[in-house]
């Protein structure tokens, strides 16, 4: 999918499970963040659709950076969505992706490299 004149989106069921119905879709695009929106028709087990969730996280910021580190803000900024950040590196402060980032901490940093053995096993 080409980043720049589309946005993302990921279905669980490209996977081929069929107890996993979620599409992760990216619904706005900000300089440094991205709106996504979340819709779970059917969880299957809640640690692979945690891994979903996570590894489309990843996707995503790979085709805007490519991006190592995000900050996720849940339920923001309305139910059943989510504002992701992007960061240069583990350090950068989260309030760089965007203002609505300037109450997250260092612990809302998310380095997505520790999942790719698991993202990478998904496909």
């Amino acid at each position: 999918m080409d980043a720049r004149g589309q946005l993302f989106e990921a279905d669980s069921k490209q996977f081929g499970s069929s107890k996993m119905d979620i599409v992760l879709k990216e619904i706005e695009r900000r300089p440094r963040a991205s709106v996504v929106e979340i819709k779970i028709t059917s969880v299957g087990s809640s640690v692979g659709s945690s891994f979903f969730i996570l590894c489309s996280l990843r996707q995503l910021a790979k085709l805007r950076g490519p991006y190592r580190y995000i900050v996720k803000l849940e339920e923001q900024p309305k139910r059943n969505q989510m504002l992701v950040g992007f960061l240069g590196d583990a350090e950068e402060s989260p309030a760089s992706a965007g203002p609505e980032f300037s109450r997250a901490d260092r612990e809302a940093v998310i380095d997505l490299e520790q999942f790719a053995p698991v993202c990478d096993s998904m496909k």
